[in-house]
């Protein structure tokens, strides 16, 4: 707790309690001196009644809202203030910022009394016209005594996070491309290019590379048949996502959109995502709907410090990792961008 005194307050009062001084003088009458030292006597005591009651009071704040939220809806806070004492009218104020991780926030304040013996509680509108992690993250609570001589600031901390997902999107009928990227296990231990000792010969599946057809047998048996390899790459969709600041809505829709789709069609798929340094990339794998939100959240921290004009270094960080993976799914400046060369699967 620290507390603020408020200069031009006292000052008036101060003032005050003179011009009540030169009434006792001039007019000596025993009113006037009576409320002068009522006046002096009210200082002492509205200071600390006032810092005896700031200690009880009670703050709270809570959410209409416990999942996620949707573009555009309107999510309403509740602020409340729990007053157990018998003495009305404090004066109180919470401060706390509100905004958006992609947008940055500002600074605001709830100013409200604490009446005796009671709940008092202010309802907060916040608009999510954007996707992102809208965070409401509480501070203080400061307390002013009757006279305004002096505040008392008590450390108030709690953050309310709200994820809002991107609007829906329908896609373009598009034809997505796997890449080949290094299995689990290879990633772990740094290992890794395919080999080239076939594991069996064995009939065709969707999904099997042209390349890896045995024409011979192929032409032999009259049916398509395959090689397969003794891996330690595996073919997989990866979508990688570059933002940039002034485009971030659209490529957020359409990053959610496109998993949605890979989900829709069964498929698994790895997300390339900046890692806490910035110069490499680490593969989500998405598997399901949690899994897609969780990486959406992820998204929403690492790109929080996009500024306006600034684009992610993404794509040329993905570039010296991956530099012989072609076929990635690319989202960037509102475009799902594939590759030029399609390999058939």
């Amino acid at each position: 707790m620290y507390r603020t005194y408020h200069p031009l307050y006292i000052i008036s009062y101060i003032m005050t309690i003179l011009l009540f001084v030169l009434g006792a003088v001039f007019y000596r009458q025993p009113l006037i001196a009576v409320l002068l030292l009522l006046m002096i006597l009210l200082v002492p005591a509205s200071v600390f009644i006032t810092l005896m009651c700031a200690e009880r009071l009670e703050p709270d704040a809570l959410s209409d809202r416990t999942g996620d939220v949707s573009v555009g809806q309107t999510v309403n806070l509740t602020l409340k203030l729990v007053n157990p004492t018998i003495i009305p009218l404090l004066n109180c104020r919470i401060d706390f910022s509100l905004g958006n991780s992609l947008m940055g926030s500002f600074e605001n304040e709830v100013v409200m009394p604490a009446e005796a013996k009671r709940t008092k509680e202010v309802r907060i509108p916040v608009e999510t016209g954007m996707p992102g992690m809208v965070r409401v993250v509480f501070s203080s609570l400061s307390v002013t005594d009757f006279l305004h001589f002096c505040t008392f600031t008590y450390p108030y901390e709690k953050i309310i996070e709200l994820p809002v997902l991107p609007a829906e999107r329908q896609l373009p009928s598009l034809k997505f491309t796997k890449v080949s990227i290094p299995s689990d296990e290879a990633v772990s231990t740094g290992d890794g290019d395919l080999t080239t000792d076939i594991k069996e010969i064995r009939e065709y599946r969707n999904g099997d590379r042209l390349k890896d057809i045995h024409w011979k047998i192929t032409a032999r048996k009259d049916e398509i048949m395959v090689k397969e390899y003794d891996r330690t790459k595996d073919l997989y969709y990866v979508v990688l996502p570059e933002f940039e600041y002034d485009f971030l809505k659209d490529d957020l829709e359409l990053f959610y959109a496109c998993g949605k789709e890979l989900l829709r069609r069964k498929e698994t798929f790895r997300v390339a995502i900046a890692g806490d340094s910035g110069d490499f990339l680490e593969l989500f794998k998405v598997a399901g709907a949690e899994e897609l939100d969780t990486v959406l959240y992820r998204i929403y921290d690492v790109y929080s410090g996009l500024k306006s004009g600034e684009a992610s270094q993404i794509y040329d960080v993905f570039c010296r990792q991956y530099p012989d993976m072609p076929g990635v799914i690319r989202i960037c400046k509102g475009n799902i961008v594939m590759p030029e060369i399609i390999e058939e699967y």
